[in-house]
Parts: C-alpha cells; sequence; structure tokens
C-alpha cells in the first residue's frame, strides 16, 4: 500500500512500541491515526511524536469508540493489548481487551465490507516455552502451545481473525527490549532462565517490520510470521541481560535469583518473514550504543561514568540482589 496520502489507524498507538510504530509511519509518508486509552501517561507519550498525528482517544473493548475511530482509514495496525504482568495479575481484563477487543476490530471491518487491510501484532508466547527444542522455531512446523493467560488470549484473537475471512497478516513479535525500563521490566528480569536461548531483535527493526507488512499487504496477507533478530542475533539470555547490565557498570545477580523454569522465547526461523519484509537491520550492539544515548540524553553526560566508576564498584553487588 503506497504512503500517498494513506490513513493508518493504530491501536494501543500510545505504547512503548506503538509510539515507535507511529513514527515509522510518520517517517515513511503515512498519516496516523492513534487510537488509545486517555491517561497521563499516553497523553505524555503522544506529545513526542514528530508531524501532525490524528489522536482518537477510546476504549478497543468499546465497539462504538472502535468504529468512530476506523472511519476514512486505509489500513489498521491492531496493538492494543494487556500484556504481562498486568495480563497475569488480572485475566479477565486480559480476555476482555486481548480477545473481546480483537472481535471488535473484527466486527467493525466486516462492516466495512471485510477487505480493509489489517495487521494483527501477536507474540511468540503463542509457541509456548519449548526447552527440547534442538532448532529454531518455526511458524509453519511449530504447533503453538500457549501457556499462562497472555499467551492463550494471543492465540484466541489470532483464530478469531483467520474464522474471520477478513484480509489480515499476523505477525507473532518476539519480546522487546526498550531503551528504558520500567519497575516490571525489572521485577520481570529473573523470570527467565539463564540458559534459555534468545533471539534479539531491535525495537526499530519491529516497527520496521509492520511498517512493511502494511506497504506490502498485498504480497503478504494471509500469513502469519515471526518477527525476530535473525540468525546473527541469537544468544543466550544470560549473554542479553549481563551485556545490558554492563553498560549500567553492575555485575550479574546470583544465579540462583533467576528462575528454573522454561519460559516462551527461544530462536525463530525468520526466513519467510526477512524475505518479503526485509526489516532485519539492527544488532544487540546497535541497541546497547542506543541504550547509552538514551541514558545519557535522559539524565547526564555524567551518569553513566558515575555509574560506572562510583555505583558500580561500591553498591552493584547490592544493588542486583534487591532487584
Amino acid at each position: 500500500m503506497s504512503s500517498n496520502q494513506a490513513r493508518v489507524l493504530v491501536t494501543g498507538g500510545a505504547g512503548r512500541l506503538g509510539i515507535t510504530v507511529c513514527r515509522a509511519f510518520l517517517g515513511s509518508g503515512y498519516r496516523v491515526r492513534l487510537f488509545d486509552l486517555d491517561t497521563a501517561r499516553n497523553r505524555k507519550a503522544v506529545k513526542e511524536l514528530p508531524g501532525e498525528v490524528e489522536v482518537f482517544w477510546g476504549d478497543v473493548t468499546q465497539k462504538e469508540s472502535v468504529s468512530v475511530a476506523a472511519e476514512y482509514v486505509d489500513a489498521i495496525v491492531h496493538m492494543a493489548a494487556v500484556l504481562p504482568p498486568l495480563a497475569y495479575q488480572n485475566p479477565e481484563l486480559a480476555r476482555h481487551v486481548n480477545v473481546e477487543g480483537t472481535g471488535n476490530i473484527i466486527d467493525v471491518i466486516k462492516e466495512k465490507g471485510g477487505n480493509l487491510p489489517l495487521v494483527f501484532t501477536s507474540s511468540a508466547a503463542v509457541f509456548g516455552p519449548s526447552p527440547e527444542a534442538t532448532e529454531p522455531v518455526s511458524p509453519e512446523k511449530d504447533t503453538p502451545h500457549p501457556e499462562g493467560v497472555y499467551a492463550e488470549t494471543k492465540l484466541q484473537a489470532e483464530n478469531l481473525i483467520r474464522e474471520a475471512g477478513i484480509d489480515h497478516v499476523i505477525l507473532r513479535l518476539t519480546a522487546t527490549m526498550y531503551l528504558l525500563f520500567e519497575v516490571s521490566d525489572m521485577k520481570r528480569m529473573l523470570t527467565v532462565p539463564l540458559k534459555n536461548r534468545i533471539e534479539f531483535c531491535h525495537l526499530d527493526d519491529t516497527a520496521l517490520a509492520i511498517l512493511s507488512a502494511v506497504k506490502n499487504f498485498d504480497l503478504v496477507k494471509g500469513n502469519t510470521f515471526v518477527i525476530s533478530g535473525g540468525p546473527g542475533q541469537r544468544m543466550y539470555y544470560q549473554d542479553m541481560i549481563g551485556g545490558i547490565l554492563k553498560v549500567l557498570g553492575l555485575p550479574m545477580p546470583p544465579a540462583d535469583k533467576f528462575t528454573k523454569e522454561p519460559y516462551y522465547l527461544d530462536w525463530y526461523d525468520t526466513g519467510a518473514s526477512q524475505l518479503l519484509l526485509q526489516y532485519q537491520r539492527k544488532t544487540f550492539a546497535d541497541y546497547l550504543d542506543d541504550y547509552r544515548e538514551e541514558l545519557t540524553r535522559r539524565f547526564s553526560p555524567l551518569f553513566l561514568p558515575f555509574m560506572r566508576y562510583f555505583v558500580g564498584p561500591l553498591f552493584g553487588w547490592l544493588i542486583v540482589r534487591l532487584i
């Protein structure tokens, strides 16, 4: 779909990934209509966007709200969802938003003739843990075995879309690392085994994959793809978390603080998604550089030296034990 005057509706557009996706569409000449809950956090996030953005405050669980937001749009990127850890804390809310909210999107598209392009951001979580896997996990070969309400609701939403007979592409995203961490991120750090296989995907590459799915919709529609970093970005969780903590001059937490329960992330076969979407451009090393730059921009040029040469050596062992 050409960007010339095309308007894209992005549900969940004020979230951390949503803002990056909106920025990618704006940078490619699309008109963007952002749809999300009206909260103080979301209003602040929207102010970070460059250019003109149509902002529709509403709730994906309210069909009338969705219908109004979808007027006169040329494509929908449906990202609105309840994510972990809130999904596990409030499973009913997760089902309401992730499944029923997706149902509202489907109903509105059907009412508009059923051929409005839909890009749905699902999750690699639908595969479930795969500790016995010897090959990269593949959407063509590996059957989903979701564990937990988040993965289960994402797969239910996928199935609703497929069964609806509407034009769609489903993107199962790997976990995304952001440039600034929230409290919930820190709490989840220990919920992945150190030896768990991880395939890194840069935030900008994830956004590019979503943008490319809209641009090349006729080529990719009907497909389910995994969006991840590719063979060059495969590592173990201890490598990823160790690299991030090293930027701050902090040591790894003691190994016994990390869970031994297998996590749903793994290495993936992204050959098909990369061939058609051409999104794998950045590396984990690029992410670490971006992380350093963001910390310096947000705080001070002295922040990282202070962390590396004072806080880390004196208090690092204590900080990581208190996480």
